[in-house]
């Protein structure tokens, strides 16, 4: 089942994230150069997944579609820490865009494995409108 999460659906608070998530705003409608900034700063292959994630806003997208979708099938790595390693490739971006990491990241439930990730749709509004005036 697929599931997306409106701009005020209560789960984006309920999200797993720690450092980087929070203690710096969300990306708001002013931030389109830095938005681009951030594009341009963040790894290859943290690219390919936030733009994969940016396709497709608010919708909740678990690490094997990320790894199968925006990083080419899977390899001889788990996907949910191949997902979170590629993701730390965010790390020079968003230290310098002094705003929150763009995603939103939920831990599987007890008994289930992978984390499922997400872009709020305000946010990919704004990476959006970034991205095709780069």
């Amino acid at each position: 089942m697929t599931e997306y999460l409106a701009e005020v659906d209560p789960r984006w608070a309920e999200h797993s994230g720690e450092e980087g998530h929070y203690g710096t705003p969300e990306w708001g409608p002013e931030d389109l150069e830095r938005a681009a900034v951030f594009m341009a700063e963040i790894a290859p292959q943290a690219r390919l997944v936030l733009e994969y994630l940016l396709r497709n806003p608010g919708r909740r997208i678990h690490c094997t579609e990320l790894v199968d979708k925006a990083l080419g099938g899977p390899n001889e790595a788990d996907p949910a820490r191949r997902v979170a390693g590629v993701l730390s490739g965010m790390s020079k971006g968003h230290g310098n865009s002094g705003r929150r990491l763009p995603f939103y990241w939920w831990a599987a439930p007890e008994g289930s494995v992978g984390a499922t990730y997400a872009v709020r749709p305000s946010v990919a509004a704004v990476f959006s409108a970034a991205w095709l005036g780069e």
